[in-house]
């Protein structure tokens, strides 16, 4: 399948997303997309999708000009979109979303249709309970049933926006060769990324974005920092974690064992010092979840403490761990973080103490606007969460975590986000380090995980390893000890 768009325009309000994009995608082709968060990437694959109109231009499949009217109306002429947050039913089965849309006969044709999905599961070496509620996955393992669900439905052009985000690096390679294969097949795929890395694998060429315009077409493999200019236009430099060898020790869990619908952990001995960050490796589903819910006072654990400074903290009650500074943030943005509907501004009014009984509208429009600002938030006070971008709403998540937390617990918290919105996250996080508070962080990202932790605890299989020095580690040790290799 070759796609040709021609001269797309789409604006929201005063925001001029795509602002006269022109590219060709040919058949057999992987076509990288790269872009600041904001640049219009997931606005430009959306109307290619069906999922939004665009207020000018056209779209050409196989030479003929095309108008789709819907999501449904693309899918009928082979193009799919997997999207940053899964699109699905938490509520019903993994068969139940799995067959939504399914037009064929009046019956459910269960026996069949099984057939079918477990034919494209055994190609991605995917394996669900296909009777297991969508509500139960991670994040990660829900992004897997779109991509199955994609090819289940037979889609010649796939769309994959920001599709390894959560996902294992064994998971992402087993992704990578099927998207090749894919393609050696003559199917087509446009795969949008933040990832240099990963455009410089996997693609022969890819597109930039900037500010909602066509700024590079570059053959790949291509120089980071190339790739970064054309992306930012300048270079982006990384932050490193605080020396905090000689800090106090703030935080403390004694014997902490942690339930999780597939197991039971070992017992688990930690202290965390003021300004510390650890991260929490492992793949999807291992317990980094359920570990930092744990610690929030979300879930219960079978045994142990959890001790602030000497105090025993009692699970029971969340609004006793907030009171003591430990805060949670879910990778879930618009599942769990924000709520569909409200502004910018109301949640800003959720996230403070409250300190009067009736709102005062006027004080509570200052501190979004200056949180707006000093979070680089692209939307208005009066922006809707569903209406951001993602990485705007990630940003959003952060700029809700009150001045007073002492405790962090982050689950992915850059997800989504380029490199330098990575760095700018990091900024921010290094600042309330500075000020004593301690960070435990969850990321797919290896990567991210070395760079930005001082102390990085494993998961694997039910079991929660002793913390290692960042610096006592690589690529390939990590990866090992996330595989289960080195483990004592």
């Amino acid at each position: 399948m070759e796609i040709e768009i021609r001269n797309i325009h789409k604006s929201f309000g005063a925001v001029h997303a795509n602002a006269g994009i022109s590219l060709t995608v040919h058949a057999g082709e992987i076509l990288g997309v790269l872009g600041e968060n904001g640049a219009g990437k997931t606005t430009l694959m959306k109307i290619l999708a069906g999922l939004q109109p665009c207020d000018a231009g056209e779209i050409y499949v196989d030479g003929k000009l095309v108008h789709f009217q819907s999501a449904d109306s693309a899918l009928a002429l082979g193009i799919g979109m997997l999207s940053q947050d899964p699109l699905d039913f938490p509520m019903l089965t993994i068969f139940d979303n799995l067959y939504l849309g399914r037009k064929k006969g009046f019956f459910i044709q269960k026996n069949s249709f099984r057939k079918e999905v477990e034919k494209v599961e055994d190609l991605l070496a995917f394996h669900f309970k296909l009777s297991e509620l969508v509500g139960t996955l991670s994040i990660g393992e829900r992004q897997q049933l779109e991509i199955l669900r994609l090819l289940v439905y037979g889609s010649e052009l796939i769309i994959l926006d920001e599709p390894t985000t959560g996902i294992s690096t064994q998971q992402k390679k087993q992704l990578f060769d099927l998207l090749k294969r894919l393609a050696e097949l003559g199917k087509t795929v446009i795969f949008v990324t933040h990832k240099l890395a990963e455009v410089n694998e996997l693609c022969r060429r890819t597109i930039v974005l900037r500010q909602g315009k066509l700024v590079g077409d570059v053959a790949l493999p291509c120089g980071s920092a190339s790739l970064i200019q054309a992306m930012f236009g300048k270079a982006v430099d990384l932050q490193d974690p605080l020396d905090v060898s000689r800090s106090e020790e703030q935080f403390e869990v004694r014997h902490l064992v942690i339930k999780d619908a597939h197991f039971f952990s070992n017992p688990v001995n930690l202290s965390v010092r003021k300004g510390e960050i650890l991260g929490l490796a492992g793949m999807e589903g291992s317990g980094q979840k359920a570990f930092l819910r744990t610690l929030a006072g979300l879930e219960k654990p079978l045994d142990g403490a959890f001790f602030d400074e000497g105090d025993a903290l009692r699970w029971g009650s969340t609004h006793s761990f907030t009171k003591r500074g430990v805060y949670f943030m879910p990778a879930a943005r618009m599942e769990e973080g924000l709520i569909q509907g409200m502004t910018v501004q109301e949640h800003f009014i959720l996230s403070q103490p409250a300190e009067e009984i009736m709102i005062d509208r006027e004080r509570s429009c200052r501190i979004s606007e200056t949180r707006i600002k000093e979070f680089s938030i692209h939307g208005s006070s009066s922006s809707n969460a569903e209406e951001l971008s993602g990485g705007n709403q990630q940003r959003l998540l952060i700029a809700m975590l009150p001045e007073r937390a002492r405790l962090l617990l982050l689950e992915n918290p850059t997800r989504g986000l380029d490199i330098e919105s990575t760095n700018w996250i990091w900024e921010k996080l290094h600042e309330r380090c500075k000020k004593g508070a301690s960070i435990l962080f969850a990321s797919p990202d290896m990567e991210e995980l070395l760079r930005f932790s001082n102390r990085i605890l494993v998961f694997f299989a039910g079991k929660i390893s002793e913390p290692f020095f960042s610096r006592d580690l690589n690529s390939e040790k990590l990866g090992a000890l996330i595989g289960g290799e080195g483990w004592r």
